[in-house]
């Protein structure tokens, strides 16, 4: 889906739609397939399926706990471990809403494979 210009989570993917697909955020060139428009099954035929739908925001939880790595460790927030998974990723970097405010955090993947990171952590938060 990033691939081919998602900002969100579509209700709807399949991996065959790729070839030769064009980008949803660039008009359609001739010849190239409209992700949107082309594809869709049942009554998702014809710009029906949705390319940004609540129940499919799913992974954003599994992408905060193990690629960003946010754990709550003491309940209402209080302690947090950061422990991220980048895998290929060269960095990554997102929010997270505690009842003190927000938690931001950016890992950056150094050309030794470790990984630098960094937090702004509001005042009532220990971050372990």
């Amino acid at each position: 889906m990033l691939d081919l210009g998602a900002t969100t989570f579509w209700e709807d993917f399949n991996m065959d739609w790729i070839t030769n697909a064009s980008r949803i955020d660039e008009l359609v060139p001739e010849g190239k397939k409209d992700v949107h428009g082309d594809y869709g099954a049942y009554c998702y035929v014809g710009f029906r399926h949705s390319l940004c739908h609540g129940w499919a925001s799913g992974p954003t939880a599994w992408l905060t706990e193990h690629v960003l790595g946010v754990k709550v460790v003491e309940a209402g927030c209080k302690t947090i471990k950061i422990e991220p998974h980048l895998g290929d990723l060269k960095f990554v970097e997102g929010t997270y809403p505690t009842p003190f405010g927000v938690l931001k955090i950016k890992h950056t993947k150094l050309p030794n494979g470790k990984i630098k990171t960094d937090i702004n952590a509001p005042k009532g938060v220990k971050i372990i």
